[in-house]
């Protein structure tokens, strides 16, 4: 009699567990299958076209963005916008005029970035950066 209650116990167990595990791997399959956040920025990363980065310090930048890592974004052949005294903005290449001298690349917390988007060729902004490199 111990015998067959020893056998209940384990197989009371032993389907318990497998609930366990089937529910896991369950959560786990709808947890990724639903989440909103599963494409990865750099599909939407148009390599040939620069990107406007805002940032929540209320900066933006403008460069070739690539997607390194979950935490962090590389910008390079970066501008910015820098205003003068009389309010005026002028398109800026990063390292220019900055006493620090920084290179042309950022790297971007991505914590610190509200949204950015893909310019056109034709914008305005790439424009005078075509401009300024012309020169």
């Amino acid at each position: 009699m111990a015998n067959n209650k020893n056998i209940s116990i384990v197989v009371a167990v032993s389907l318990a567990v497998l609930i366990v595990v089937v529910g896991s791997v369950g959560v786990l399959f709808l947890t990724n299958f639903l989440k909103y956040d599963r494409y990865e920025k750099h599909d939407f990363i148009n390599s040939n076209a620069y990107q406007a980065v805002f940032l929540t310090n209320d900066q933006i930048y403008f460069g070739h963005l690539k997607n390194i890592s979950s935490d962090y974004l590389i910008l390079s052949d970066v501008y910015y916008v820098k205003i003068n005294e009389d309010g005026a903005g002028q398109l800026v290449k990063l390292g220019a005029i900055e006493p620090h001298g920084p290179q042309d690349k950022m790297i971007i917390n991505q914590k610190q970035v509200l949204f950015w988007e893909n310019l056109k060729f034709d914008s305005q902004v790439v424009k005078t950066i075509n401009n300024i490199q012309s020169k």
